[in-house]
């Protein structure tokens, strides 16, 4: 069975959501417990096992994934559709449930009051100066923004995160999420720039995760550079 990390998101009774921890799992080595990537370098057979687990585990046909590069790009998945080139991947289909990995950056899970929408995003410092929260909302304007619900998963804390002044510079209009460190670096509040996009955006009900992935039991590329992804998987329940 893979491990879950516990948060209470009101949702929509039909809609699920599972975060995977590192407690259990079948990944081996440095990958060990539950990576999710086979684009990290593990034995992909492990990483299988370890989908296929899940899969049971939750009672799921299709998982939808994303094969991130920082990106803005957002895209529709069907059961169809189980690698997409994007960073925001959403979904009407009841069959289908959509997936983000990371390992520092934020998962980003998405529904709306109604439970007929799932969505997730990936969002690094690239990924929020690219703007791929705000490309994610603007796929479904037809959808009122209060009726949004968003849950920020767990990501790499302020006080383990430092970035260089060019980061600061591209997204300086949330300076007071910044912290300078000395005179070339800054520790970044990436969840809290995120949280700050969506309320520009419009978006009130957001639950934030108080987790660190460098600190906790997930996959940090800042602590240990060569090392898994843990899941954040979004499904319409049956």
């Amino acid at each position: 069975m893979i491990s879950s990390y516990e948060i209470n998101w009101s949702i929509p009774k039909n809609i699920g959501y599972f975060i995977s921890t590192n407690k259990t799992g079948l990944s081996k080595g440095i990958y060990k417990s539950a990576n999710f990537s086979t684009n990290v370098g593990e034995d992909i057979r492990l990483v299988n096992s370890n989908i296929v687990e899940l899969k049971n585990q939750l009672n799921l046909d299709n998982i939808s994934f994303m094969n991130q590069t920082h990106s803005n790009i957002v895209l529709e998945a069907c059961r169809n559709n189980n690698i997409l080139n994007c960073d925001g991947i959403y979904s009407f289909d009841k069959l289908t449930s959509c997936a983000v990995l990371t390992a520092d950056c934020i998962p980003i899970l998405v529904t709306e009051k109604n439970g007929t929408l799932i969505g997730c995003i990936h969002a690094g410092w690239k990924g929020l100066k690219s703007k791929v929260i705000e490309n994610f909302f603007e796929n479904h304007n037809t959808i009122k923004r209060e009726d949004f619900r968003v849950l920020l998963g767990p990501c790499i804390s302020m006080e383990r995160y430092t970035v260089n002044d060019d980061v600061f510079m591209h997204l300086s209009k949330y300076n007071k999420r910044f912290i300078k460190k000395n005179s070339v670096s800054y520790f970044m509040d990436l969840r809290y720039i995120a949280y700050d996009i969506l309320s520009d955006l419009g978006i009130s009900d957001v639950t934030i995760s108080d987790a660190c992935t460098y600190n906790d039991e997930f996959y940090s590329y800042r602590k240990n550079k060569v090392t898994g992804r843990f899941i954040s998987l979004i499904w319409f329940n049956r």
